[in-house]
């Protein structure tokens, strides 16, 4: 009776177990093969505010989906707008913000959902 009881309670724990260890795992090797490198920026004036176009390459091998993307400028949240809704290996993309307020030298980080990022600065006007 004790040892049905046992093999009930650690079979279930083990099985999970495993399983998390095969998340971590592909959580690390998804880690290991996403890249992005921001290419160039530019700036438009926009009344008072200007707004940015960030041309940045999916240089890894997974397929990023954007609506897990996170843009910083100067380390607040911005909301932004792309074109695709994945992002390929190997192809170029654009991300517009507008309506950025201030002047002088800004910080851009783009981060994709399991947090490998790419920074750059620009200088505006």
């Amino acid at each position: 009776m004790v040892l049905e009881v046992s093999v009930g309670t650690v079979l279930p724990v083990l099985t999970d177990l495993d399983e998390s260890y095969d998340k971590m795992r592909n959580r690390a090797v998804e880690e290991l093969q996403t890249d992005i490198q921001i290419n160039d920026m530019s700036t438009q004036a926009n009344n008072s505010l200007h707004d940015l176009t960030i041309n940045l390459t999916n240089s890894g091998s997974t397929v990023i989906e954007t609506s897990y993307i996170t843009v910083l400028i100067d380390g607040s949240n911005s909301v932004f707008a792309v074109d695709e809704l994945y992002w390929f290996p190997e192809s170029s993309y654009t991300i517009s913000v507008n309506g950025i307020s201030g002047s002088g030298v800004h910080q851009v980080k783009v981060i994709t959902k399991n947090g490998i990022c790419d920074y750059a600065t620009y200088s505006y006007p």
